[in-house]
């Protein structure tokens, strides 16, 4: 009596069920079935992942069939030949199921390898042989890392391995496989083993997936969303200067054409109020350019980083006398010392930055005036400065984005800015080594505090 294969037989069934999920129609019929919705069609990535992992876990059971039923035959090869002819016909039957399976596994479009403890090769499937132009016959017996990793991998993978031998099983990862022809391919892994009847770890089992154009494909879609976010910075900010440029430009030309038409008709006074205005917008463009020019420096990798030792007491009474009076805007600005710190090492140019862009939306946004503190306080390893007014206040959901290039709070009506001024106070921080901060509340002001790791001298 002989024994055929049939259709229900463990093995066809996996094999059959390999061969299913690894064609397109089964991602169509998975989703009918009611395990995935119909409105996932768009994302080809996420099924292909999916069935991948069934392969994949089909494949490490049939591997494990394969290797116990080798081991049965190999303890009945001696009694074979004195075996009952049924004995033999379903041994050969057996074998022929072998030879099935083993041909399933060659032709799955998925890379398999079995190791032995040591890292040595003892199975390559013709997956493998396509991707890397090696025959098993080439590499069987060889370490894995002398024919097809790079240098930057070997260590990782040795590591690997050992977690492996120590029944730390199983892992994932990702690395390059470099072929015959040079060409490098990435290859994402899943890792497991086989164990002998002691539960000793017998051979490694490796089954790789090449994900080199998915990759590459997920890099240009990153890419084009880059370029098109830089494009729309680019409107704004091509939209927010000219805009920013043209109001003091304006302001001005009215304050010059006023003062040179009607000299005789303005008092002292008005002269000197057309005057702070002139200085204002002035002050106004020349903040925007250096803004600008920082975050240009920035993102080009040119801005120097020259800290030198700045009497911060002076150097905080400078930048507030450097600040332009607002006529129409009557405010306070009150310098706080909390500490004894006579001197820090810090980058003048950047901290000028810091503190200019900070006390001027102090004052942008406190319309209505009031007190506006600049303090500072510091210990032996760092100096914090912060920058408290009483204006309209920034709203919790803008506080999350509010460091971002040409952001703007949605409270500010009609105050002119250009988004530019946080982002540059930013950057200049995180040069430093620093951090900045803020606490608002609508309607009852803002606090920005920035802390800048240094060396601080005091002197007592």
């Amino acid at each position: 009596m002989t024994h055929s294969i049939q259709p229900k037989n463990l093995l066809t069934g996996l094999g059959l069920a390999l061969l299913i999920l690894s064609s397109p129609i089964a991602v169509y019929l998975w989703r009918l079935m009611g395990f995935a919705p119909l409105s996932d069609l768009a994302h080809p990535l996420l099924w292909v992942t999916i069935t991948n992992s069934f392969s994949i876990l089909l494949l490490i059971g049939l591997y494990y069939r394969i290797w116990v039923r080798l081991t049965q035959l190999e303890q009945g090869e001696e009694s074979s030949t004195s075996s009952p002819p049924e004995i033999r016909d379903r041994q050969q039957a057996e074998l022929q199921e072998q030879n099935f399976v083993s041909v399933i596994l060659d032709t799955a479009n998925a890379l398999i390898t079995v190791l032995d403890q040591q890292g040595r090769i003892i199975r390559f499937n013709q997956t493998c042989e396509r991707l890397t132009g090696y025959s098993f016959e080439e590499v069987k017996g060889k370490y894995i890392w002398d024919l097809f990793l790079i240098p930057e991998d070997i260590e990782s993978i040795k590591t690997i391995i050992k977690e492996l031998q120590a029944c730390h099983f199983p892992n994932e990862h990702e690395n390059y496989w470099l072929a015959r022809d040079g060409n490098l391919r990435l290859i994402s892994w899943y890792n497991t083993v086989l164990l002998d009847d002691n539960s000793s770890v017998k051979y490694l089992i490796g089954i790789g997936i090449d994900i080199t154009e998915r990759k590459q494909a997920e890099e240009m879609r990153r890419q084009l969303e880059r370029q098109q976010e830089m494009s729309q910075l680019q409107l704004r900010f091509f939209s927010l200067v000219s805009h920013e440029f043209r109001t003091p430009l304006s302001t001005i030309l009215a304050s010059v054409q006023l003062l040179q038409l009607c000299p005789d008709k303005f008092s002292p006074d008005k002269k000197l109020r057309n005057l702070k205005r002139i200085e204002g917008a002035t002050q106004r463009l020349r903040q925007m350019l250096d803004n600008i020019l920082t975050i240009n420096r920035a993102e080009t990798g040119q801005l120097d980083f020259q800290p030198t030792q700045v009497e911060l007491e002076q150097f905080c009474q400078d930048i507030l006398a450097d600040i332009p009076l607002n006529p129409d805007n009557q405010y306070v600005l009150n310098f706080v010392r909390n500490a004894d710190c006579d001197s820090a090492y810090l980058d003048k140019n950047m901290l000028r930055s810091i503190l200019s862009n900070l006390l001027t939306n102090a004052i942008k946004y406190s319309p209505q005036g009031g007190t506006i503190d600049l303090r500072i306080n510091c210990t032996a390893t760092e100096v914090i400065f912060q920058v408290c007014d009483r204006g309209i206040g920034i709203p919790v959901d803008d506080i999350p984005h509010i460091f971002k290039a040409f952001h703007r709070g949605t409270n500010i009506d009609s105050i002119p800015g250009s988004g530019l001024g946080l982002t540059v106070a930013q950057t200049c921080v995180s040069v430093h080594g620093g951090n900045i901060s803020v606490t608002s509340e609508p309607g009852v002001g803002t606090t920005f505090t920035v802390t800048i790791p240094c060396e601080v001298i005091s002197q007592v």
